[in-house]
């Protein structure tokens, strides 16, 4: 039952940013919009241009309408391959098979967990991340580093491979390999993954060292091996700076129990973005979560 409301939470707001794609006719589909025009005013729009000159005529989902070129700032392309403004490598956490794409970005989860990611060209994206938890020791931080190669690109659809090492502690690695596919539904994407434990124990006593000789200890539990996540992102109410973000995952198919899901928005533009929702796991317990990123 805890599984199937976490599931139901994330199914209604996905059908939610589905339908939203489909309330309307209009001129042109908006995922066949090749820019994002950005007016000096800070305003921004979806359109294609048609004509320019010292007015550019731009066509939109309702109308073609005319703009004067001293009141655009910049025309932002959103289509393959040069979509990373829309299209970033993560949902929340779950990857996607999307490149991060040339470039560097710096996101802080949780105002405590810091972590880069490096695109090289529209192949591979290198991550690696770490806490950052005042009065606690080096050893006894959370360390992630992640290695993810998009191996094929359409323009509805994407598929990556890749694998992951963390640290819960510098005593306890574990080790991840994954294959994700993503795909375009309207102007949403959809991502579904795969993934393996191929090295890590099944139990491990964890100790984090705090200041002096304060000591927190507990038992981690990972006894499955192949697990799978489910995420998404689409614009919300029919904005480019504004998104739906949802995720689900499980590392044990035989435990729904270990089943998190997250919902929630976000607020971006071309450099930064913030993340605001909660993570729901069956336990039950309800957190919010947050996450900062700056593209350079």
């Amino acid at each position: 039952m805890k599984f199937l409301s976490a599931f139901a939470l994330l199914v209604v707001l996905t059908v939610t940013a589905a339908a939203q794609t489909k309330s309307f006719s209009p001129l042109v589909p908006r995922d066949k919009l090749e820019y994002i025009v950005v007016l000096e005013s800070g305003d921004r729009f979806r359109g294609n241009v048609v004509a320019s000159g010292d007015t550019f005529q731009i066509k939109t989902e309702f109308d073609i309408i005319r703009v004067p070129k001293s009141m655009i700032k910049e025309f932002i392309p959103i289509t393959f391959p040069r979509d990373t403004y829309l299209h970033r490598a993560q949902h929340f956490l779950m990857p996607t098979a999307s490149p991060s794409g040339p470039g560097v970005s710096l996101t802080n989860y949780e105002l405590g967990f810091m972590y880069a990611t490096f695109g090289l060209g529209y192949g591979a994206t290198i991550s690696a991340g770490a806490t950052l938890v005042p009065t606690v020791s080096l050893k006894s931080q959370l360390y992630h580093v992640n290695a993810k190669f998009t191996v094929e690109r359409e323009k509805d659809m994407e598929f990556a491979v890749g694998g992951a090492y963390t640290f819960f502690t510098t005593d306890h690695p574990y080790a991840h390999i994954y294959g994700v596919g993503t795909f375009a539904l309207g102007t949403g994407r959809y991502s579904a993954m795969i993934f393996y434990k191929a090295a890590g124990d099944e139990q491990a006593p964890v100790s984090i060292l705090g200041p002096g000789n304060d000591t927190t200890q507990f038992t981690l539990y990972y006894q499955g091996g192949m697990g799978a996540a489910f995420g998404f992102d689409a614009p919300a109410f029919g904005r480019d700076d504004m998104f739906w973000v949802g995720e689900i995952a499980t590392n044990d198919f035989s435990r729904p129990e270990n089943t998190v899901s997250m919902v929630g928005i976000r607020l971006q533009n071309e450099h930064l973005s913030a993340d605001f929702g909660i993570a729901l796991s069956a336990a039950p317990l309800v957190l919010p979560v947050t996450s900062f990123r700056y593209r350079f």
